[in-house]
């Protein structure tokens, strides 16, 4: 007779309390549905029918989706409270192309935003600008593809876990492992452009999973790998050294002929033709090309601060570097809130022992056999580990691309406890069970009061409120991080009326500091007796001693102020 025990998992909000109790047959797995579908059906690659046949047969599984589909849209405009700075630049240079053809900096349908200078990836925006289109510019329009690249690499990572994993209970398993990641509830919620890269060499590796049954679908795998390009500078280094490798995998095992490799490798080359000349022109320091789109040229190529690779002393810095990369995976933190909660980490602690044991059954596996799909995921964790090498200032976006691997190998070493050691597996489940719901429940009730001041929460309203409170000269303080790209968020400005009238006190830095635009003066804020301006003041600033005069609106960590 089957064996049973009851997993709950309590989810916590500000409003409400949400239980859901998940019922967990020890050796079900997903016995009932493979009684209905043949052994070849069962493996057979990406197909939509398969698994919306598998969510039909599993409650638990259909569970698992709905829930981890809940937990990355829900609220996404309040939680994390506030706005990134760089979330409000990919979303106003969105918003600057899509309604006037050009960014701030005045490039018509550049392939990579100059941002502040130093530049900031273009795909997050040319994907955004649908939502912005619909439903405005605003935190839901920026962050939404963000939330919606989260629920599609849900349903990726279950084809790639069960390419990747040999049990019938992987598909529960690795939904469980990634429905519960702080990591990827987080990455999903915010709208840092670089997090497109891990979820679409996620895609791009699903592709050529299935291109071992169909090569015409190592097509869709090069397209997709070349895209990848555009979404974050790890990908310059990390996409050629693992298209070759896939490229080499599937020549020795035979599965392409020469024709079929030439043709890839064309279709990748010609996608990654603009990237290419982009990081040419910004390492050769040449100018920028103004064609059907614009190829620009950033102040500084941020490229070479991020990385070593470039530098005088690239081999001794290496060590340096890697032991950084292994730092943040072992302590599971990179001392940024924005990435990772401390007692969480992205895959709580636990998770730890849980890869190690995954990486000893996949070697032992490999050994054993050389299956070409565990192949391709251990070769896109080799390549993505040895960008630790080269990444000088290491942080959890900036590894984003090593995670996906990493839970894989998490789910497979849960997956081989469970059918090992049965109460021990159980005992892993139950506490990731406990970490994720004390996660859920300090995500949505404590981290908001510590994330909001880290992204300015209330300043877009206090700039609303300032800017009709008069029609002169608005004043607003220095202790934001590049405060003027919330001004052009918030008053959807003409970016041509920006850069008519913009005024930077470091012209030509990586960072570049704007002093003033139209209205708008951005420092200390300064009491203009008599004049009629307005003043968004930090809760920090010093008032003036005769406030009485003044009419004051706060706005959580932020006042304006106004002559009565």
């Amino acid at each position: 007779m089957c064996q049973q025990f009851y997993l709950p998992i309590g989810l916590f909000y500000p409003y409400n309390r949400i239980v859901l109790v998940l019922y967990v047959k020890e050796v079900s797995g997903l016995t009932i549905q493979e009684q209905t579908i043949s052994r070849n059906e069962l493996h057979k690659p990406f197909s939509i029918p398969r698994i919306l046949l598998l969510l039909r047969n599993e409650p638990i599984l259909t569970t698992l989706f709905i829930l981890g589909i809940f937990i990355r849209i829900y609220g996404i405009a309040a939680f994390p409270a506030g706005l990134n700075q760089d979330e409000a630049s990919i979303g106003y240079d969105a918003f600057a192309i899509l309604n006037y053809g050009i960014d701030r900096n005045g490039s018509f349908l550049p392939i990579h935003l100059i941002a502040w200078g130093s530049g900031q990836n273009a795909l997050y925006a040319y994907f955004s600008m649908p939502f912005i289109w619909l439903f405005g510019l605003n935190a839901f329009s920026i962050r939404i593809v963000s939330a919606l690249a989260g629920v599609a690499t849900l349903f990726l990572f279950l084809y790639a876990a069960k390419r990747f994993i040999p049990n019938h209970r992987a598909a529960v398993i690795a939904s469980f492992v990634i429905v519960i990641c702080p990591w990827h509830i987080m990455m999903s919620r915010w709208a840092l452009e670089s997090n497109l890269l891990p979820a679409l060499v996620l895609l791009a590796v699903c592709f050529a999973l299935k291109a071992l049954n169909n090569p015409k679908w190592l097509f869709a795998f090069s397209a997709v790998m070349a895209i990848s390009l555009y979404a974050y500078g790890t990908a310059y280094f990390f996409v050629p050294l693992f298209v070759i490798s896939i490229y080499a995998l599937f020549i020795i095992k035979r599965l392409i002929t020469v024709w079929q490799l030439a043709a890839n490798v064309i279709a990748a080359f010609v996608l990654g033709i603009p990237i290419a000349l982009f990081v040419l022109i910004n390492r050769l320091s040449s100018d920028a090309i103004h064609a059907v789109f614009t190829i620009p040229k950033l102040t500084v190529p941020r490229v070479e601060s991020v990385s070593s690779v470039f530098g005088s002393e690239m081999i001794s810095s290496s060590f340096h570097n890697m032991k950084r990369f292994l730092e943040i995976i072992i302590s599971q933190n990179d001392g940024l809130l924005w990435n990772a909660i401390p007692t969480y980490g992205y895959m709580y602690p636990i998770a730890l022992p849980l890869i190690v044991l995954g990486l000893a059954v996949t070697a032992k596996l490999l050994k054993s056999k050389l299956d070409a799909a565990q192949l391709i995921i251990m070769l896109w964790l080799v390549f993505a580990i040895s960008l630790g090498f080269i990444l000088s200032d290491a942080n959890i976006n900036r590894i984003n691309i090593v995670f996906y691997p990493l839970l894989l190998l998490t789910a497979a070493g849960l997956a081989w406890l469970i059918d090992k050691e049965k109460w021990l597996g159980r005992l892993a489940v139950v506490m990731l069970a406990g970490y994720f719901l004390f996660f859920t429940n300090y995500y949505f009730k404590e981290y908001p009061k510590q994330i909001g001041p880290m992204f300015f929460e209330g300043l877009g309203e206090a700039i609303q409120y300032a800017s009709d409170a008069t029609d002169g000269t608005v004043y607003i303080t220095d202790k934001i991080n590049m405060p003027y790209i919330y001004v052009l968020v918030n008053e959807k400005v003409n970016p041509h009326d920006f850069m008519d009238t913009v005024v930077y006190s470091n012209p030509g830095g990586a960072f570049q500091q704007v002093q003033s635009f139209g209205r708008y003066r951005f420092g200390q804020p300064v009491i203009q007796e008599g004049e009629k301006a307005a003043y968004l003041m930090s809760s920090g600033d010093a008032l003036p001693e005769d406030i009485s005069k003044y009419k004051v609106k706060h706005f959580k960590q932020y006042l304006v102020l106004t002559e009565r």
